[in-house]
């Protein structure tokens, strides 16, 4: 009420407002340095501002993987819009992933615990977890033989790296050899039908 202004009087300064930059607070605006000079008296009339929160878009790192039997790492992202948090602030909690330890599925990972705070709002791109199949190196016996004529053993191996398998896992399958039954002749043992499963590779 009062204006306006006459011809060729302007305002000076600029409005204010209470100190604070919390989401869910309001802050009031007061006079601050505003004025019109010494002609006029101006009465203030506040009101109050609010602090929304910031968006952010969080996208979890692609090709993350495990080799099956070992520990989740901790699953990485990226802010991929809104920019970086203000000074002071950071990010609590851990991403997660859908439940699964099987070769060859995918598995979701998800916000899980992840927050910023009140002061932003996190839109979350999700992206896959692979798990890989563990490696094994399973070794024949050596010294292995038979006598002429006699039916072959059960071909003997022991994992000599990677191992061992993990509770309830079991190989399946033999070892076969070179087929041959001549004395004096050796004849080389090779994988045959031993197989751990597809979360496993033989070498």
């Amino acid at each position: 009420s009062g204006g306006p202004l006459k011809t060729g009087d302007t305002f000076t300064g600029a409005l204010a407002r209470a100190a604070g930059e919390n989401i869910g607070t309001t802050y009031a605006i007061n006079q601050g340095t505003l004025s019109a000079g010494t002609n006029y008296s101006i009465t203030f009339v506040s009101n109050n501002f609010a602090i929304t929160a910031k968006a952010i878009t969080v996208t979890a790192t692609a090709g993350q993987s495990k080799i099956y039997g070992s520990t989740d790492p901790t699953f990485a992202y990226t802010i991929t819009s809104g920019g970086s948090l203000q000074t002071g602030d950071s990010f609590t909690g851990t991403l997660e992933r859908a439940t699964g330890e099987t070769v060859g599925s995918t598995y979701a990972i998800n916000q899980g615990t992840l927050s910023a705070g009140n002061n932003y709002t996190i839109t979350f791109v999700p992206d896959n977890f692979a798990i890989t199949p563990k490696p094994i190196t399973i070794t024949a016996t050596a010294g292995q033989n038979k006598v002429y004529g006699s039916t072959d053993p059960i071909f003997a191996y022991t994992i000599t790296s990677g191992g061992p398998l993990l509770s309830g896992d079991a190989f399946t399958g033999t070892l076969g050899r070179t087929a041959g039954e001549n004395i004096g002749t050796t004849y080389a043992i090779n994988q045959g039908t031993l197989s751990a499963g597809s979360n496993y590779t033989i070498t």
